[in-house]
């Protein structure tokens, strides 16, 4: 098995992906700053003890590590799942690696959806769908889509 074809072709989509979906999160950050800085607080209440940091001070941290976060979870995520492609390539419905990649991609979308129906905030950080912020979900399914099917095509390519 090529498992170097797998990581190549998954780092490549997911850091494609992850600067795609960079955008969606600093555009999260900025647009729902009340919001986040109010899940910052509860996180901050779970602790046992007090630190002398306020949610406020936080954000910033927050905004400026949105773009570099959501870039290394894509290349880390991808990396995992271009091994699964790799793996699952001949099982996968389609034509041609690129509708294979997005046959996986929808496999993937189902299968942590039907993980957040079951067990909220169980699955979708896989995909980094926030599902604090629902009305962000479709724009970021439509870009896991785009990542399955890059996937398929660096597949492709760095096979020959």
């Amino acid at each position: 098995m090529k498992w170097g074809l797998g990581l190549k072709s998954g780092i490549t989509a997911g850091a494609v992906y992850g600067l795609l979906t960079s955008f969606v999160s600093l555009a999260i950050t900025i647009l729902m700053k009340e919001e986040i800085i109010k899940q910052i607080q509860a996180q901050f209440a779970k602790l046992p003890y007090e630190i002398p940091v306020t949610a406020e001070d936080v954000y910033p941290l927050a905004l400026v590590m949105s773009v570099p976060g959501s870039i290394i979870w894509g290349l880390i995520v991808g990396g995992i799942l271009g091994v699964v492609f790799l793996l699952l390539h001949g099982e996968l419905l389609g034509r041609d690696s690129a509708r294979k990649g997005l046959f996986f991609s929808l496999l993937m979308i189902a299968g942590t959806g039907l993980a957040e129906l079951l067990s909220p905030g169980a699955g979708l950080p896989l995909l980094m769908i926030q599902t604090s912020f629902p009305v962000f979900t479709p724009i970021n399914i439509l870009l896991f889509l785009v990542f399955g099917h890059l996937l398929g095509k660096f597949y492709d390519k760095f096979r020959k």
